[in-house]
């Protein structure tokens, strides 16, 4: 039997989209697994690693607990995590991993410490360009989540030529996310009446844009709703703040975001790159038509299932506004689309492509 040790770092912190990948993922493969009795998972934890996991995969928290006794951090994930691990795998899927041991894979997710250097502190991007050329060389095997990543990769120097394997992200675990129907009523929304975007300031998330096209529309009946975003009060320093068809929600629980997706006239994806974007496929996958960036992995990810505008054009994206708000025809065949294309992106899919890889 072959044995896998998670690197459960990540446990450490509230979740993040790349945190949803590694805990979705390496739930599918415990259950695949579990299925085949070729081998189990145990997860390595730091010391400070949180008690309260509810919010994450119940197959992950039945795992079996490597719980160090010392350590924290990025000292315990190059000191401690790679001692006493025998033969078993290390499964890293986090971006981060010891840089001593070789039987490992390692998921780096992008490029962007090189692409987008202002997302990041100056001691961040120091240390992940150090970081990850190491682990591109010496990790057994390199995953990354998509054709675009790896490209990204491989011209950063990151990983050698034909290493990187793609190993795209699934997003049935959205369906299991039972949605809020009192947040519509709550913020005063009409079904089909509003646009939503997810609000983030980094710079490559293209928020202003979207906000200025949105202002430009001849008719603003259709507010733009921007979800998310940790403080209002951040967006009102930037100079945006509801107001000329505009409104700012805050963060929404995932519960709630499902009932926005499932009740918007269609999501707006403005980004100028993206590793993957994970948004457009979990509005896909509930029926919510999208409107898209040509940027970073997108068009890889969404095929000919969204309606596509340069996010260097603001021009497009006022237009694409309008259309979508004119034509409910579109909207129908966008929605129709989006749900058959998130269809085609599971874990468990994954899960088989990552342990196909190790058995290799």
């Amino acid at each position: 039997m072959t044995a896998y040790v998670l690197n459960a770092r990540f446990l450490t912190r509230p979740p993040t989209g790349v945190d949803r990948v590694a805990s979705e993922l390496t739930a599918a493969m415990n259950e695949l697994l579990a299925e085949t009795e070729h081998g189990g998972t145990q997860m390595a934890l730091p010391r400070e690693a949180a008690g309260d996991w509810g919010n994450w995969p119940a197959a992950l928290r039945r795992l079996p607990q490597r719980r160090a006794v010392w350590g924290r951090g990025h000292l315990w994930e190059q000191c401690v995590l790679p001692v006493g691990l025998g033969s078993s795998w290390l499964v890293n899927l986090c971006n981060t991993g010891p840089v001593i041991r070789r039987k490992q894979v390692v998921m780096i997710h992008d490029a962007q410490v090189y692409t987008q250097p202002g997302t990041y502190s100056l001691a961040f991007r120091l240390f992940y360009r150090w970081l990850l050329p190491v682990l591109g060389r010496r990790s057994r095997v390199v995953l990354t989540v998509s054709e675009y990543s790896r490209r990204g990769l491989e011209k950063h120097g990151v990983v050698p030529p034909g290493k990187a394997h793609v190993i795209h992200n699934g997003v049935d675990h959205f369906g299991q996310v039972e949605a809020d129907a009192t947040v519509l009523a709550r913020h005063g929304l009409a079904q089909q009446g509003y646009f939503l975007a997810i609000g983030s300031l980094a710079p490559h998330k293209n928020l202003k844009m979207l906000v200025n096209a949105a202002r430009g529309r001849k008719d603003k009946t259709i507010p733009l709703i921007i979800a998310g975003g940790k403080n209002l009060s951040v967006f009102k320093d930037e100079g945006l703040q509801d107001g000329d068809g505009i409104r700012f929600l805050g963060r929404v629980s995932d519960e709630e975001l499902k009932a926005l997706y499932q009740g918007a006239s269609a999501l707006l994806f403005p980004s100028i790159t993206e590793g993957f974007g994970l948004p457009p496929l979990e509005a896909m996958s509930c029926g919510c038509p999208v409107v898209a960036t040509t940027g970073g992995a997108v068009p890889e990810v969404c095929g000919d299932a969204v309606l596509y505008a340069d996010p260097f054009r603001q021009s497009e994206w006022t237009g694409a506004m309008e259309k979508v708000a004119a034509s409910p025809d579109l909207r129908q065949d966008l929605s129709q689309k989006g749900l058959a294309r998130a269809q085609l992106f599971t874990w468990r899919r994954a899960a088989e492509q990552l342990l196909r890889l190790l058995a290799d």
